[in-house]
């Protein structure tokens, strides 16, 4: 199926925006939008055997799945036999027939969903998942709020019009840049910050007007500027693809050799475990109403499903956390630097002559690109082996936390709070092992969920309340296996499960069973 009408539309006017005019299709550049991307999954219904959309590829492959409007969210279950049931196996043997997986999902105020899953708030989305409050999105994945007009574009909130673009905060009108806080008119660049009118830079704040790291005349800017984009679109028309930022030339022997003389040294700043214990313990005992240990000891729980920072010693020796996500897995790995290498970063510069073109310009590159793989900015305090923390306080082992405090071994968390071994959680607190969840309290091993609290072994399932093994239901209080049971009768299974889970949890480290996996290991 072609892009829908919409979004075709939509895509013209952006890349017209950014290169002056459009003679190419947005279905023509399906591989080179994917690129770097978490592409999406295809399973097949149960129901249909139409193809499935799923964001996450956590389930088992022999598990059942429908497409979200093949729900029947008024069929009525059969009461499981409260009584009969004396453990874990006999809930999970008699939810069975209800343990359904659904892709193809959004949630409140979306429309004009086409081949996409997990969008929240969402209207003209295509072949993208993961979006939330967003509109006109194509090949896009962890697209925030406020955001319209992506295409394979990324991990961003309140941007728009933006093309290969991943990593930003307030980005309009974007080419290829990573890492592009608070900038507007970019073109091939990495980690530039508060800039405009800038071009085939790396590692510049407050700079306009640039082009390889060199601040220009406006008039020999726009010039230049003219040339490199008119040839640039040329090179995607014909190719229907661009160069890879990735990918740049050797630097010269004599300038890694000056660089290197002026090695800086990464500051040594206090780690402190204590606060993140501190929140670790709190959320145990919300959901399991007892502590199950340090957040050390239950590494292996936590670190199971989230990707998590591994050590790497940066281009000037020091000592780095590199976050194996999106892009960042392209760089290579001799030019990663961290914050306090940076302005000796910044201060590099690509001579510019008169007769530059576009391949001129990219055999330069080389010169300077150099990749800072970290990101302390905002108010950003105990970082503990953690990497890209915006506005985040108090973080361990985290890929990713935007405006959040006291995490552990997460990725990608906005606005959370004592959020552990999770994967995408927006808007969430005190919650253990939850994927793809928005605004969920109190909460463990939950895929899908939103606006849920104390509820587990959940799945795209919205305003629950002190639920279990529930399945694609909705506005349930007190319910296993998406039955109503009562608070006595559920406090009675609840325990049984709590007792069984910390069981697990302290003598193995690990679980039998997962909301992926409702059989067992």
């Amino acid at each position: 199926m072609p892009a829908p009408p919409e979004i075709e539309k939509a895509f013209q006017t952006t890349f017209k925006l950014i290169f002056g005019e459009c003679n190419v299709k947005l279905d023509e550049l399906e591989d080179y939008m994917l690129k770097w991307h978490y592409p999406p999954h295809f399973r097949k219904s149960e129901i249909s055997g139409k193809d499935v959309i799923v964001s996450s590829d956590f389930y088992r492959k022999d598990a059942k799945f429908i497409s979200q409007d093949e729900i029947d969210f008024g069929k009525k279950y059969e009461p499981l036999a409260i009584d009969e049931i004396k453990d874990i196996d006999s809930i999970l043997e008699a939810i069975q027939d209800r343990v359904f997986y659904t892709g193809n999902k959004y949630f409140g105020n979306s429309s004009n969903i086409t081949d996409s899953d997990t969008c929240t708030d969402v209207n003209y989305c295509y072949k993208s998942h993961n979006t939330s409050g967003a509109r006109y999105v194509a090949y896009s994945s962890y697209v925030r709020f406020q955001s319209e007009y992506a295409f394979g574009s990324g991990w961003f909130l309140r941007s728009r019009y933006l093309i290969r673009c991943i990593g930003a905060d307030n980005l309009t009108r974007g080419f290829e840049c990573y890492i592009s806080p608070n900038c507007s008119d970019t073109f091939f660049c990495y980690n530039c910050w508060a800039s405009s009118h800038i071009m085939f830079s790396f590692n510049q704040r407050s700079k306009r007007y640039c082009i390889g790291n060199n601040e220009l005349p406006k008039d020999r800017y726009f010039a230049l500027r003219k040339k490199l984009v008119d040839e640039s679109r040329e090179y995607i028309e014909k190719h229907k693809d661009f160069p890879s930022l990735f990918a740049p030339p050797s630097m010269s022997a004599e300038k890694k050799k000056d660089l290197l003389a002026k090695s800086p040294k990464k500051k040594q700043e206090k780690e402190d475990l204590h606060p993140i214990n501190e929140a670790f313990h709190s959320a145990s005992k919300v959901i399991f109403d007892q502590e199950i240990g340090s957040i050390e000891e239950n590494e292996k729980l936590l670190s199971e499903r989230p990707t998590i920072p591994e050590k790497i010693t940066t281009f000037f020796g020091n000592e780095g956390y590199y976050p194996p996500v999106f892009f960042y897995v392209m760089i290579p790995k001799d030019r990663m630097t961290i914050k306090d290498e940076e302005q000796i970063c910044a201060e590099l510069r690509m001579e510019i002559a008169e007769t530059e073109n576009l391949n001129s310009i990219l055999s330069k590159m080389g010169e300077i690109s150099l990749y800072r793989i970290d990101m302390a900015e905002g108010k950003v305090s105990n970082s503990i082996k953690s990497s890209l923390l915006y506005q985040g306080i108090n973080a361990l082992y985290v890929c990713d936390l935007t405006l959040g405090k006291n995490c552990g071994y997460c990725t990608y968390g906005l606005s959370d709070e004592a959020v552990f071994g999770c994967f995408r959680t927006i808007h969430s607190k005190f919650t253990i092992r939850c994927e793809s969840c928005y605004n969920v309290t109190a909460c463990f091993e939950m895929d899908g969920c939103s606006n849920c609290s104390n509820s587990m072994f959940c799945h795209n399932c919205e305003n629950l309340d002190y639920c279990m093994f529930c399945f694609n239901a909705k506005s349930k209080r007190y319910a296993i296996g998406n039955v109503e049971v009562g608070r006595e009768q559920y406090m009675k299974i609840r325990k049984i499960v709590i007792d069984s889970l910390v069981k697990q949890i302290t003598e193995k480290k690990k679980l039998d069973f997962d909301i992926y996996n409702l059989r067992g290991k």
